[in-house]
């Protein structure tokens, strides 16, 4: 079934914290430069005894630039190119009887299973970085999508909690997040659960949230409050308007 993401911008003039986690070795602090990240990719294939290919999982992840063969960002790659071998191995151990038993079932009928982790750099400036993963699983007749997200203050080569980004106490947080994805709510009421103002309250704290060159957006994974086929729970703050929040982020 065809995924749909939900995504509204809501303008907003108090804001926020976030919820994340991991951490970076802390460093000394270092100039607020771009870094140059590339993308790289890890796949494997699994077959059936026959010799026929059929799970395929392929995991993009960020590789920073390190030619001073710096040890916190020697540490900031393995970690992103651990996780992507740890997803593909995550697969595997989960699906290979079920796509193996499956297949042997009916091997004419049978489609392959498909993994991807697709990774991109959403924001990298004034020494922040921000780092989404985007996740899509199809096997059988089931399809699905989910988003995770990393924002990084790399002066101090930490992971980023989102009142660390934008100015706001832990109460207004909750409150914007809370408000942000009823308004999506309000613009799509046929794709939330019943009790979903419930549902949202009690998983605020699993929100995910990542930097753009416009705005910062919040995450809700899909089936929590809203009806699965409809994808992530998604809304926006822009920058513009809410600038005295987004001062660090905007500093030239």
């Amino acid at each position: 079934m065809k995924k749909y993401l939900i995504f509204l911008t809501v303008f907003v003039f108090i804001l926020a914290s976030g919820c994340g986690d991991g951490e970076i070795k802390d460093t000394d602090p270092v100039e607020k430069t771009p870094y140059s990240v590339q993308i790289e990719t890890a796949y494997r294939s699994y077959t059936a005894e026959d010799g026929m290919e059929i799970i395929y999982i392929n995991a993009e992840y960020p590789k920073i630039v390190n030619t001073e063969e710096d040890e916190n960002i020697a540490v900031f790659n393995e970690m992103y190119r651990q996780n992507a071998d740890d997803y593909i191995d995550a697969v595997i151990a989960d699906f290979s009887e079920r796509a193996k038993n499956t297949y042997a079932e009916s091997p004419e009928d049978f489609e392959e299973y498909l993994f991807t982790q697709q990774c991109s750099v959403t924001f990298n400036k004034n020494g922040y970085l921000s780092i989404k993963r985007d996740y899509t699983e199809e096997y059988e007749d089931f399809k699905g999508e989910e988003t995770y997200a990393d924002v990084y203050d790399m002066t101090e080569m930490r992971a980023l909690y989102a009142n660390e980004v934008i100015s706001s106490s832990a109460e207004d947080t909750m409150q914007i997040i809370f408000l942000g994805y009823t308004s999506v709510a309000e613009e799509y009421p046929e794709r939330f659960k019943e009790g979903y103002t419930d549902i949202i309250n009690s998983a605020i704290k699993e929100t995910e949230f990542y930097l753009t060159d416009t705005a910062m957006v919040f995450v809700m994974q899909p089936g929590i409050a809203t009806y699965p086929e409809y994808g992530c729970l998604m809304f926006e703050m822009p920058y513009e308007g809410n600038e005295t929040f987004f001062k660090k982020i905007l500093d030239d």
